[in-house]
Order: structure tokens, then sequence, then C-alpha cells
């Protein structure tokens, strides 16, 4: 895996921080402090200027290492300490002081952490099976012996402890849990929540109409994370900052969609709002009335497939009963498991 350095600085001094990053063994991408978190989660190492810091510590990042502040003589030293608050580990002037940020730079390539997986699932329309297969996902992820976070923030969905069958389990709703003061401890959030086997859940109550505050759910995602745990969230069909926060976090996106025509223009319709740009998965659920195949409906929707299934026999009647159970060899289980093996081969190590 490519060490990479985040650079969130002006633009006058990408040169001086280009020669640093390529002297240090690094690849250089260039971010905006104020949509950076997908990049801020994943790069080896982190360059901020004073412009960056103003705008990170209004947005209450994630702690993490291998952050470093840079920039000109003539810059507020305020800026610095702000930048301590966030994690930074040195302060360099450029171009003077271009040999020790290279020196740290070369520090902060010895790995000191593995972080765990994240998967986020987005339904492409009403019924499309978004909540089942994030589930499955869950099951298969603990299966494999991970601990697993399930995050549901699908605000239209019946909730994911009820799909599992744990919704008489006592714990934690998101309503018990806020992100305001900042980093969540991971181990004592998984105490604290409802679940089966190795699957804690984070889900809503069942009369809570409030909407999900960004910061908290992405405190809860970062808790599971730092804590080793794969975390499998249910984004919902709703744009907003919860989504894009989700969607941003994920290391593995999946759109689950049906193989109709309606199924199609709902989803390239989601698509379109909710995964933008970012880069997403399909997973088709067959059967197609009019004949359609998986790749037909990747080609349309505009996203590559990652697999399509069949429906599975008995599946709403065995969760109405017990909660989801797998079959081993069932169709839904066989997808699952693709969209974990997407994960274990593109999770940072």
């Amino acid at each position: 895996m490519t060490d990479v350095l985040l650079v969130l600085a002006a633009e006058p001094i990408h040169a001086d921080l280009a020669r640093c990053a390529a002297a240090a063994g690094y690849a250089m991408v260039v971010g905006d402090a104020a949509s950076c978190r997908h990049d801020w989660l994943r790069a080896t190492a982190v360059a901020v200027d004073a412009g960056a810091v103003d705008v990170l510590a209004a947005l209450h990042p994630p702690r993490r290492g291998a952050v470093v502040v840079v920039g000109a003589r003539e810059d507020d030293p305020r800026a610095w300490q702000t930048a301590l608050s966030l994690g930074a580990q040195g302060g360099f002037v450029l171009p003077d002081e271009e040999s020790g940020l290279v020196g740290a730079l070369s520090e902060f390539r010895r790995p000191v952490r593995s972080p765990a997986g994240v998967v986020a699932v987005v339904g492409g329309h009403g019924g499309a099976g978004a909540s089942s297969m994030t589930a499955a996902v869950a099951l298969v992820a603990s299966g494999a012996g991970q601990r697993v976070l399930l995050v549901d923030a699908d605000r239209s969905g019946a909730g994911a402890d009820l799909i599992l069958g744990v919704e008489d389990e006592p714990g934690l709703r998101w309503p018990d849990v806020t992100g305001e003061t900042g980093a969540i401890a991971g181990p004592a959030l998984r105490a604290a929540l409802p679940g089966t086997g190795r699957i804690s859940v984070i889900t809503s109550g069942r009369d809570d109409a409030e909407p999900l505050r960004p910061d908290t759910v992405l405190a809860v995602v970062d808790a599971g994370r730092s804590a080793g745990d794969v975390v499998v969230a249910d984004v919902g069909r709703e744009p907003g900052p919860v989504a894009a926060g989700l969607l941003d976090s994920a290391d593995v996106a999946v759109l689950v969609t049906t193989a109709s025509v309606h199924g199609v223009a709902a989803s390239r319709r989601t698509a379109a709002r909710l995964v933008g740009d970012r880069e997403a998965l399909l997973v088709v659920r067959g059967p197609s009335p009019g004949g359609l195949r998986a790749r037909d409906v990747a080609d349309a929707v505009g996203l590559p497939l990652l697999g399509g299934y069949r429906p599975e026999r008995g599946l709403d009647r065995r969760c109405e009963a017990t909660g989801l159970r797998l079959r081993r060899r069932g169709p839904l289980t066989r997808a699952a498991q693709d969209v974990y093996r997407r994960l274990r081969a593109g999770a940072p190590r």
C-alpha cells in the first residue's frame, strides 16, 4: 500500500511539500480541509497550514497521529497551538526546515496501527434489500472471527436490531449517545450496545423520530474503527451530512438494487444523489421480470458490478421468527461474502 501525504495547505507551499514528500517516499495528495474526511482517515501522514487548521478546528475531525503543521515564518503562531489540539506532532517552517519535515515524515512511515474496515450499504430504492444485506455482511464478518459494529442510520427502516432479533436486548440506542464531546471509547461503546455474538448494534428506538446528528454518527464509526471492529453501516437513502460522512468513511460502498426497470430508474437517482463521484459497487437482486441481466443493470445504473443473487426462499419468515440467520450456502450469504471479501482486499492494513 502506497504511503500518502495528505496536504491541506495553500498552493504557495505545495512545491516545498512535494519535494519533502518525494524525499520521504510518499505520494502527495492535495485535499480540501472542509471535505477531507475520507483521506484524513486513510493517509499515512497529513500536512496542514494555518488556514486548514481553522477549518479543521471547527469540524472536529477524529484525532489521528502523523499530523504536522507547516507554514511560512510570518504565519500566526496561534495556528500552531490550535494544530496541537488536533494531534499535530510537529511544526515546520518552509522552506527553511525541509530536512526536519523529511525526517518526521520518514518516521511516520513506520506502521503503528491496523485499522479495521468500514462497509457502507445503500439501498437503490425502497425494498431493494439493503438492510438485509447490511445485516448479512455483519453476520459473515462475525462468522470470520471479527468483532462487528453494525451502524443503522436508515431512518425509514424497521431497525437493525429487529432484523437480527435483538430488539428486546437492553443497551444504548441513538438518543442515548452523543458525539459532542469528541472521541468515544470503542470498548466502552461495544459493551453498552445490544447485540448478538460478536455483533454490536447501534440503532434507533422504536418510536424515536429525531434526526441523527452527524457528529454522533461519525464519532460512533470512529470508535468502532479504532477499537478494531469491522463497521457495517446501513446508510439509508436520504442525502445529507450523515450519509455523506458514512460514505466518506467507507473502505467499500455498496448500492443494492433489484433487476427491474423501476429499480434501475430509482437506483440511478439514488446513486446521483448520494454516491456522486465516490467509488461504489453494485449488487443486484434478481430475478428480473423483464429479463435484465445483472450486467445490464450495472451498465444502466452506471456503477461497477460486484455481483448478483437471487431471492432466498423463506427468508422473511425466518427473520420474523428468529431474526436473520444465514444459510451456509444461501444466495444472500454468498452475496454478503462477496462484499466482505472486497472489504478484506481493500481495507487499510
